[in-house]
């Protein structure tokens, strides 16, 4: 029977392995497509945000795509515990919180942009943006790494057919640690975008009501922005309060670590997937920066009047 048991999880394990490998390769491909598109895209603070997100999404996928799925597809450690630790120190902990937390500076932009400048967005408001993303990245580099703490906090990925550390118990203390901020930090981000989203949610209500006697098409275009952009935000929360509920599932219901294992991570990868497709789905219509046009003049020769047709360029 324990042999049968084994064989099951072998199979289990390399099925689950290939899948990853190639969901994340499809991942990589849509994220860095929807980063060079934003890239083509008016430097609008919230396509800056999508750009900074499509990174740290490309980044935990490439994990998924030349570690964590070989290492399942090929049921065979690759690489030391030093590596592991790192790569699951930088995938389940730095890169890990980095997608939420662009996740709340995308719903504090727009929250700002629906309550407070609907019309006009201050000048500042790009720098103030850019300087908050630094500082996320400096942190997120630095909780991937842990640099300056021990290395016992860096623990490897936990995989049954790859051999584990025999640790002690006070050596779990540094990375329980860890764990806890996590948990916290991330029950704060999910409150925060939630209390928010539900306030973004009545403004825009309150708009559509007030709005629709409006007949200018700027107006209309600014409506149908703010809810695109607003939907948008939405589902890439959702998702990532789903990933974390499935986490905690598979950890109170698997009785085996490894049905836990793979249960986890095959959501997760998916995750990061899901998120680029929707960057993909409400962003791949819009046009490319407008190129300026010559404004209209006429231009006078030995009597002769000569007019080109030419719309003045229209300020976003």
């Amino acid at each position: 029977m324990s042999n049968m048991t084994m064989d099951s999880d072998e199979i289990s394990t390399r099925i689950v392995g290939g899948y990853m490998i190639f969901a994340a390769s499809m991942g990589v491909l849509i994220n860095l497509f929807m980063f060079y598109h934003f890239l083509s895209l008016e430097k609008t603070v919230f396509y800056i945000l999508c750009s900074s997100k499509s990174i740290s999404n490309t980044l935990v996928l490439l994990i998924y795509f030349g570690y964590i799925g070989p290492i399942n597809a090929f049921y065979a450690a690759i690489g030391s515990d030093t590596l592991s630790g790192y790569l699951n120190q930088a995938m389940g902990f730095g890169l890990y919180l980095q997608g939420p937390t662009t996740q709340l500076m995308i719903t504090i932009n727009r929250f700002l942009v629906v309550w407070c400048s609907p019309v006009n967005t201050p000048r500042y408001s790009t720098r103030i943006t850019v300087a908050a993303m630094a500082i996320s990245w400096l942190f997120t580099v630095w909780f991937s790494t842990l640099i300056g703490m021990p290395d016992i906090c860096r623990f490897p990925f936990s995989f049954d057919h790859v051999p584990f550390p025999d640790y002690s118990e006070n050596d779990y203390q540094c990375v329980e640690a860890l764990i806890s901020f996590l948990i916290y930090y991330l029950l704060v981000l999910a409150v925060s975008t939630n209390f928010m989203n539900i306030l973004i949610a009545i403004k825009l209500f309150c708009l559509s009501k007030s709005s629709k006697s409006l007949s200018s098409e700027s107006a209309k275009s600014r409506r149908r922005s703010n809810i695109r952009f607003f939907l948008q935000s939405c589902f890439q929360d959702w998702i990532c309060m789903v990933d974390v509920a499935v986490n905690h599932l598979s950890l109170e219901y698997c009785e085996m670590n490894v049905c836990a294992v793979l249960v986890s991570m095959g959501f997760d990868v998916m995750v990061y997937v899901v998120d680029g497709l929707i960057m993909y789905l409400f962003n791949y219509r819009i046009n490319l920066k407008p190129k300026s046009t010559p404004s209209t003049r006429k231009t006078v020769k030995v009597g002769l009047i000569n007019s080109e047709n030419s719309l003045p360029p229209v300020s976003s």
